[in-house]
């Protein structure tokens, strides 16, 4: 009976330790939990009690309307066209801006000398200040006194309108990020690209498998899920743009470069209303979540 005893008592033990806490990880993982929980999770929860009211700021919470606030803000022109506006701009980033990191990376990947030179050399951008870099452009594009208007005027073109011209406003917003690209988007996709073995290359160029056909067929396979990751952030940001259009427009001109981030920030400290604002801001919040789960799962059925 004895040995039967002590075969039931170690079977048992490595049962009981997995249910045993780690506490060491778990007080590490503490503060950024707390951090999420108050500074992500409970705003959200307040962003959607808020929508529900009539919110009087005075007085909170305000009078309970229900979904008033979500149905108004679908009956105003100004949200459809504040929408469009969004989603064009975010399709001119992904034409304009999305795909020079990646290029970056590529060269980077083929540079032998000088090669942490350069790395450093593409975080610079990401250091300067987002509202002093609009600044800088918004001078920049001056009609009258602009660089641009200057240099163009010496080879015989312009003036051009820039942000003065509601054809050309919506690209002169997207623009400075071509320029400004880089930063930690350019280390990840080096990285990836880094990670892949060198004997395939070595491989695809004994077959005689050129330059246009490794990127192709060897490089961007490897690393889509790395431009997945990047692809959801960056369509985050896209689309809750923000301080390039304060600082350079505001809007303008005609509402022409009008977006729901803006509208959600008129709506709660030019107009006060801090229901209709809330009940915005979840919108824009479901509709990044739906094409984030729709663009995870056309990445699965791919793969």
């Amino acid at each position: 009976m004895a040995p039967e005893s002590s075969r039931s008592h170690v079977a048992a033990g490595p049962e009981r330790g997995r249910f045993r806490i780690r506490w060491t990880p778990v007080l590490f993982l503490l503060p950024s939990i707390v951090v999420f929980i108050v500074f992500k999770y409970y705003l959200i929860c307040s962003a959607v009690y808020i929508s529900l009211h009539n919110y009087d700021i005075v007085r909170p919470p305000g009078e309970f309307v229900g979904l008033e606030n979500y149905f108004l803000f679908l009956k105003t022109s100004t949200f459809w066209l504040a929408l469009k506006n969004t989603f064009v701009i975010f399709l001119l980033s992904v034409a304009v801006t999305f795909w020079v990191p990646i290029a970056q990376a590529l060269f980077l990947s083929e540079i032998g000398r000088a090669n942490a030179v350069y790395r450093v050399l593409y975080q610079i951008p990401s250091i300067l200040p987002a509202v002093a870099g609009a600044l800088l452009w918004k001078w920049m594009y001056n009609p009258d006194r602009g660089l641009f208007n200057y240099l163009l005027g010496k080879i015989g073109l312009g003036p051009y309108g820039w942000l003065n011209d509601p054809a050309m406003t919506k690209f002169a917003i997207v623009l400075p990020g071509f320029f400004a690209s880089g930063g930690v988007g350019v280390l990840l996709y080096y990285a990836a690209i880094k990670s892949i073995s060198a004997e395939i290359f070595e491989s695809a160029k004994i077959d005689g498998c050129g330059p246009w056909r490794r990127l192709i067929h060897m490089v961007l396979p490897n690393i889509r899920f790395v431009i997945l990751i990047q692809f959801v952030t960056f369509m985050s940001g896209a689309l809750l743009t923000f301080d390039n259009i304060f600082v350079m427009t505001q809007g303008g001109p005609a509402d022409a470069s009008l977006v729901v981030s803006l509208l959600i920030q008129r709506s709660a400290f030019t107009q006060s209303n801090y229901g209709m604002s809330a009940a915005l801001s979840l919108f824009m919040f479901i509709v990044i979540a739906i094409l984030t789960v729709i663009q995870f799962k056309l990445q699965k059925e791919e793969s």
